[in-house]
């Protein structure tokens, strides 16, 4: 039997469905992963572009001396990227062990902090100034100057930058041993440093603050904490700048309110983000409903701000299944069109134990429903455990680290 012909008709009218799903945006859209740099030493935080587009962070390890360094990272025409170290550290004169962001000033000049290592091994905070023959390295502030660190230490987290060209930044220690917030104030004779807040200063206050904070439009300072608030399960809260240049605390949000297994989130690792109607965005590490191994896989949260200062919390994305991503650390990011993006520390794919993690998408729909979608899962081979948060270049596209790995993503 001779097979039947297709109709003209019928096969134009396929050729117009296969046109219009080609030209809807997004039909056939696939992100696309790109490993840009192998840089052993270990990644563990976030990058920052600089005003030509040139990449830069730190790594824990590695260096000269095996104490971590700050690296370039830059393109070529031929879109080839080139690592130089600007910086190896030596644990006693200048710290160990980076693992915070890095900013930069208006004058190109370059900012972070380390853990550990410096004068009093309690963590420094650190300058990298660009000049003719290379770079030049300032320390500006060696912490735990007194015995049980009342100055804080052990800075986790990069630094944030206000109007006035403070740093401002989060660290462990403090008077009561629960995590500070400081402040390094430029002037004529160098940098002064000052606590704007003790974490413990107040019944059921929130501890170990492990991110650094952000600024809204009004000066006002919001963040996380790991550990403490009402329940012990961590905080979100705010600093709120006052007219006397006092701060006062408020916290916004106490995870865990009906205790353990904590659905509604347990333990943020990172802090929040704003969008432009005041309302903040997160993760938690921890909590939520389903259940990764001994633990429960974490969760994004929405906190929205109401009249009269209230703030209403709600789950954007409870991570259900392991293969799809967990325990998210590293926070979230915001492109214009209100869609997040993070990666998860564990979950999907790979030799790693508890699978190598996955960088995903929010995307807000009607009726506060937000849809996930898996970007890219991390095999191991094209890195692991992405524990740094992500950002965007001009064009849109993602730029983050797992391990050992500098990555690109075009959503």
């Amino acid at each position: 039997m001779r097979p039947r012909r297709l109709s003209f008709a019928l096969i134009l009218a396929l050729v117009l469905v296969a046109i219009a799903l080609l030209l809807t945006p997004g039909a056939w859209a696939k992100p696309k992963y790109k490993v840009l740099a192998l840089i052993p030493g270990g990644l563990w935080s976030g990058l920052t572009f600089d005003s030509e587009g040139n990449l830069y962070g730190a790594t824990s390890g590695g260096g000269d001396y095996g104490y971590g360094s700050v690296f370039e990272m830059t393109r070529d025409s031929k879109g080839q990227w080139t690592v130089t170290t600007l910086h190896s550290f030596d644990f006693r004169n200048d710290g160990e062990s980076p693992n915070g962001g890095l900013i930069f000033d208006a004058a190109g000049n370059l900012y972070g902090t380390t853990p550990n290592g410096g004068a009093y091994d309690g963590g420094t905070v650190f300058e990298l100034s660009p000049g003719s023959s290379g770079w030049t390295f300032s320390m500006l502030y060696a912490f735990c100057k007194q015995y049980g660190c009342p100055d804080g230490g052990g800075p986790s987290a990069g630094l944030v930058q206000d109007r006035n060209g403070n740093l401002l930044g989060t660290g462990a220690g403090g008077l009561y041993d629960l995590g500070v917030v400081y402040e390094l104030t430029p002037g004529s004779s160098g940098w002064t440093y000052s606590i704007l807040y003790n974490f413990g200063s107040r019944p059921r206050d929130g501890s170990d603050p492990l991110d650094m904070p952000i600024f809204d439009k009004a000066g006002n300072l919001y963040g996380t904490t790991n550990g403490g608030g009402a329940y012990g399960g961590g905080t979100v809260f705010m600093l709120a700048h006052t007219p006397s240049d006092a701060w006062k605390e408020r916290i916004l949000y106490s995870f865990c309110p009906a205790g353990f297994p904590c659905n509604d989130g347990l333990a943020p690792y990172a802090g929040v983000i704003l969008d432009d109607r005041g309302n903040l965005y997160g993760t938690t590490t921890q909590g939520g409903y389903n259940t990764c191994g001994e633990t429960h896989c974490g969760t994004a949260f929405k906190l929205a701000s109401r009249a009269g200062g209230q703030w209403v919390h709600s789950i954007l994305y409870d991570f259900p299944k392991p293969e799809n991503g967990s325990f998210p650390t590293g926070g979230v990011v915001r492109d214009k069109a209100g869609n997040l993006y993070g990666a998860t520390v564990a979950g999907g794919i790979g030799y790693c134990s508890g699978g190598c993690g996955v960088a995903y998408k929010l995307e807000p729909r009607a009726h506060r429903v937000w849809k996930y979608n898996v970007l890219h899962r991390f095999t191991g081979g094209d890195g692991w455990q992405p524990l740094g948060g992500l950002i965007f270049d001009n064009k849109g596209n993602l730029y983050g680290t797992a391990y050992s790995v500098v990555y690109e993503i075009t959503p």
